[in-house]
């Protein structure tokens, strides 16, 4: 395990762009320190014939039929989602150019 000082979280913290404060230093050079700890202790569990989660509960993802249906129409046959549209293009919003 590599031995967390203040050069190493002053390092760090510049790496990440972050300006911390003597006392900030202290807080995380400790917090640090304990995260790695953990870590380590971590490392020497014995995980053979266990296999990996993706999730802790086994769910089933339900699953349904695609199909496709056409929008609600106004009596003019537009598409009704376009009244909310600001402006309109070839039954479509009509958005600025981006390029």
């Amino acid at each position: 395990m590599a031995q967390v000082d203040e050069a190493l979280t002053r390092k760090v913290a510049d790496l990440a762009r972050l300006e911390l404060t003597d006392v900030e230093v202290r807080t995380f050079t400790h917090q640090l320190g304990e995260i790695l700890k953990y870590v380590d202790q971590l490392k020497r569990a014995n995980v053979d014939g266990i296999e990996p989660l993706t999730h802790p509960l086994d769910l089933a993802t339900p699953m349904r039929e695609d199909r496709i249906e056409a929008p609600p129409r106004d009596a003019a046959g537009k598409p009704k989602i376009l009244t909310s549209a600001p402006d309109v293009l070839y039954d479509g919003y009509k958005v600025p150019p981006i390029l």
